[in-house]
């Protein structure tokens, strides 16, 4: 009876161990290059009057704080949660938006938003741990945030961000930048509530390359204010050119 107990055992820690010996893992960083001055390229969506889709790295120093260099009453020192070694970055699209991110030994972290439209910073009260830097496929996300939106004059708006997040597989990817393998297919929904009756939510696909970054994208943005739908309209940029330093 006992070495029938055993011999259980046995055979569950060796399904267990094959089990994990299956998965595979990776480093987000070869997936998500972030450094300074990275700069992908990507046919620009229909209607878009400014040339090529761009997107970039951008390093901020000293912890964001330059963001706030031109706003009154916040000097954003103490806003953001970060350790000392920390690499701090704006990863901007083609709008002229941004996301915050740092970087550390633990992942990519995600601190904020900076919005083109007007030059707010919208700041969540703790930051998202965006991508383990290590990683699977079937890894998911699912956060919900307060956050603080600071105006250039002075004012404030309280909000709520939620996002939900999958690696769900991987899948070869064609583009004009030419034929990807393997890429992460990441499919992610984010949604503001931006007060005032304002909602925007997002949803997207993602393709990721290994040592490249994003090639493929397909991204529908939906705005409604009160309850109406005010824009609807799907991105879907493919990769022409990168350059990675």
């Amino acid at each position: 009876m006992i070495l029938r107990k055993v011999g259980i055992l046995i055979i569950l820690f060796l399904l267990t161990h094959l089990s994990i010996m299956s998965q595979e893992f990776f480093l987000m960083e070869d997936y998500y290059p972030i450094a300074a001055k990275n700069e992908w390229r990507y046919q620009a969506p229909e209607g878009w009057k400014d040339g090529d889709y761009i997107s970039k790295i951008v390093v901020v120093s000293n912890r964001f704080v330059p963001l706030f260099s031109e706003f009154e009453d916040e000097t954003g020192e103490s806003l953001f949660q970060l350790i000392e070694d920390d690499c701090t970055f704006r990863h901007f699209d083609a709008t002229k938006a941004s996301k915050l991110l740092s970087v550390n030994e633990k992942g990519i972290f995600y601190h904020g938003e900076t919005f083109s439209s007007d030059g707010s910073i919208a700041v969540f009260e703790k930051p998202i741990h965006w991508f383990s830097r290590i990683g699977k496929i079937g890894d998911t996300l699912n956060v919900k945030r307060n956050y603080i939106r600071y105006y250039r004059g002075g004012t404030q708006q309280n909000g709520v961000f939620t996002l939900t997040q999958e690696i769900t597989r991987k899948e070869d990817v064609s583009v004009p930048a030419g034929i990807f393998k393997d890429c992460l297919r990441i499919e992610f929904d984010t949604y503001w509530d931006l007060g005032e009756g304002m909602e925007a939510k997002s949803i997207n696909v993602y393709h990721h390359s290994k040592d490249v970054g994003v090639v493929k994208a397909s991204a529908r943005f939906v705005v409604l204010k009160n309850g109406v739908e005010i824009i609807n309209r799907l991105v879907e940029p493919d990769l022409k050119s990168y350059r990675l330093f």
